[in-house]
């Protein structure tokens, strides 16, 4: 999933022949106005993905963490009033998104957090499925919210005339299975805000044949299924002695890692393309620099939590260095050597 915040900041006209202090005031820039949509990025097997919202909350320094300070920022209805929105995150995909809330006006400063409130979402596995919920293999699962809260990471709102921040679920990360596979959580793990001014695009597809070309790969390699079957993507160029590793938080996993291990940026399982008829990946709202990005046949990953010893790349040769441009989308293909 993808949160985009537009900011934009309107200015006054000058009136010939105004004196200055008349100047000076219609200079001076109106507050910034900001907009919120959701947009996604899929995650293995699950279709659906379906989260009520209520609202947006802002916290400042001054603001403590752990009351209910903070700006709140309503969805609002047709005639203003506050109201709820669900939304199937994964209808918006492929650069789509929904606005929520639409240009709020918002100092410019530094916010410490960004937290997306949610409504109704269930606080147990046995709880109900009405307002949050997850289609996995054809199953309706509920769907947890820690506290109807998904708290962020922090963002800065400047005086420019547009800023644009792109808050991205990588659904890999943040959305795990639980209770034995009978309902899922959606956590802040994996959410990153990005300032979308600068920003680019990476897509491709990976030759069919190296579905099962790599080292343990034919023994989960299923005919018309992409599963295991992952696309990484590193921020950086990755140095010798480093080990390209799978998703995982650090906050949970309780098992060990490679001290020289580096986290995924993202990850993106294949899809298949049935007009180009070819297994594709895609990363967007990417800021600009360099990134590695690496293919493996083999990565069944059994928790989202855990580190789980996936071979990236696999086959080994399938990796490579890319450099994201703003507003470019940038190809870059998977071939069989």
């Amino acid at each position: 999933m993808r949160l985009l915040i537009t900011v934009l900041m309107s200015f006054s006209l000058i009136s010939c022949g105004g004196s200055s202090s008349e100047e000076d005031e219609l200079n001076t820039p109106a507050t910034p106005l900001v907009s919120f949509a959701i947009a996604d990025a899929p995650a293995d097997s699950v279709t659906s993905v379906n989260v009520t919202f209520s609202s947006i909350t802002l916290k400042s320094t001054s603001d403590d963490e752990d009351d209910e300070s903070g700006i709140n920022i309503p969805i609002l209805d047709d005639d203003g009033n506050p109201t709820t929105q669900t939304i199937d995150v994964m209808d918006y995909q492929n650069g789509e998104e929904l606005i929520i809330i639409e240009n709020f006006e918002l100092a410019a400063g530094d916010y410490t957090s960004l937290i997306l409130n949610t409504s109704g979402c269930p606080q147990n596995p046995n709880g109900s499925d009405e307002f949050c919920w997850v289609i996995d293999n054809g199953t309706r699962k509920p769907l947890k919210t820690p506290s109807n809260k998904l708290k962020l990471g922090s963002f800065s709102v400047s005086g420019e005339e547009q800023q644009i921040y792109t808050i991205e679920f990588n659904l890999r990360s943040s959305l795990t299975s639980t209770a034995g596979g009978s309902a899922f959580n959606l956590k802040p793990h994996g959410i990153r805000i990005v300032e979308s001014t600068e920003v680019g695009a990476v897509h491709g597809s990976v030759d069919a044949n190296l579905l099962s070309a790599g080292e343990g790969c034919e023994s989960n390699f299923l005919e018309n299924t992409d599963h295991g079957k992952v696309v990484y993507l590193y921020q950086g160029e990755m140095a010798e002695g480093l080990i390209l590793v799978d998703e995982f938080d650090p906050d949970e996993a309780e098992n060990s890692r490679p001290e020289n291990a580096v986290k995924p940026y993202g990850s993106d399982a294949l899809s298949f393309d049935v007009n180009t008829n070819s297994y594709v990946y895609s990363f967007s709202h990417l800021p600009t620099g360099n990134y590695t990005v690496a293919f493996s046949c083999s990565a069944i990953d059994d928790s989202a939590n855990e580190y789980d010893s996936i071979v990236i790349a696999n086959p080994e040769v399938q990796v490579h260095t890319v450099t994201i441009e703003k507003n470019i989308d940038l190809t870059q293909n998977f071939i069989e050597e």
